[in-house]
């Protein structure tokens, strides 16, 4: 299996209402120490195990990436080249936020070998946007396509979030239209999802902020794939949809279970056999680092059941599904059969399809997949 590399890029200019990820505001000195440090992650013998292997496929995430000068991107992705052997084709992505990008910074990135934008937009509608605290318009987000088209980016992804506060049937119409415009041939819809460890969910706690009802929800988002699948983009995983060709390569990795390296604060790897993440605390990440000690925080072993159970939740995240034939090949007939009893329930309930060889979910079924999936954990 070809390999897939995971950088992480913690910087932001600002922490959005619903944002849970490992991000901070964009310090030069401290932006610079990082860089150093994932470079020195990168060159070290932490990866040993997979410097072998051939990589297609490389993700800088965050944060927001494009904040960074692009030299240093460019440093990073040098690192990766001189350590790993990168295919020709490799698809390599970067994250970016509106207002962040310029001529200069697109022609460097593309320079670099960045191949592929994925641009978090979440909204064209201006008050919803401002409603969870991100810091563009609209107006800003066409500015930023029509800087990475002219710039000469073909591959562009948009994120929208669907339930966001404020949001309306209509509103979000209005987004998925928008987008079916813009010419981008791949879309990423993700419903808001809030926990504790975000300030927009105290918020709405508190009753001071409202958001979509979750049969609302529910509505539009069987209407978006209606709609976008009409539009020419099939859905090919529960939040993703894309133009024939242009199905993100690096996130399927994750849902096919091939491996993937992840460098930077709180990343997360799988080599086929464990799963393990760096320290989270970007002090302890970088004293280690430069103390020539891996930022590893933990490794968990995965064993046949754990497998069996990953591919299970995985697997159906994928409009095709699992086959099953496969399945039975690769962990025994009386391995996988405790899991089957769930299938014609699902099946009669209108949330799977199930033939001899092959179950995948309706999108009824997308809608109630973190219920699903506890079935097979």
């Amino acid at each position: 299996m070809n390999l897939g590399l995971y950088i992480h890029i913690p910087f932001c200019q600002a922490k959005c209402g619903y944002c849970h990820f490992i991000s901070f505001p964009y310090e030069q000195t401290i932006a610079s120490r990082y860089e150093k440090a994932l470079i020195r992650e990168i060159d070290s013998g932490f990866a040993e195990e997979t410097a072998k292997a051939e990589v297609d496929s490389i993700y800088i995430g965050g944060g927001t990436p494009s904040l960074i000068p692009a030299a240093q991107i460019n440093d990073i992705l040098t690192a990766c080249r001189a350590r790993f052997q990168i295919r020709d084709n490799c698809e390599i992505s970067l994250e970016a936020n509106p207002g962040t990008l310029s001529e200069e910074k697109i022609a460097a990135f593309l320079k670099s070998g960045v191949n592929r934008i994925s641009i978090g937009a979440q909204s064209f509608a201006d008050e919803e946007l401002a409603a969870v605290g991100r810091l563009h318009n609209a107006n800003m987000v066409f500015e930023a396509l029509h800087q990475l088209k002219t710039g000469g980016f073909e591959n562009i992804s948009i994120d929208l979030m669907l339930g966001l506060p404020l949001q309306t049937k209509a509103s979000w119409k209005g987004s998925l239209e928008t987008f079916a415009q813009l010419g981008v041939p791949h879309i990423s819809v993700y419903m808001l999802d809030l926990d504790d460890q975000c300030a927009l969910s105290e918020l709405v706690v508190k009753g001071l902020v409202h958001v979509p009802e979750e049969d609302l929800i529910s509505d539009m988002y069987l209407e978006t794939i209606d709609f976008l699948s009409s539009c020419g983009y099939p859905q090919y995983e529960i939040s993703n949809f894309a133009l024939p060709g242009y199905s993100c390569r690096h996130n399927l990795k994750y849902w096919t279970r091939h491996p993937v390296h992840g460098f930077g604060l709180g990343s997360h790897s799988f080599d086929g056999t464990a799963r393990y993440a760096n320290k989270s605390q970007i002090n302890g990440y970088l004293e280690s680092v430069d103390a020539g000690i891996s930022p590893i925080n933990w490794r968990e072993p995965v064993g046949i059941v754990q497998g069996i159970q990953e591919t299970f939740f995985l697997g159906l995240r994928l409009n095709e599904g699992l086959d099953l034939t496969k399945l039975k090949e690769s962990y025994g007939v009386e391995a996988i059969s405790k899991y089957t009893e769930h299938f014609g329930d699902l099946s009669d309930r209108g949330l799977m399809v199930w033939d001899d060889d092959r179950i995948k979910l309706t999108s009824s079924g997308m809608l109630l997949s973190n219920e699903i999936f506890q079935l097979f954990v």
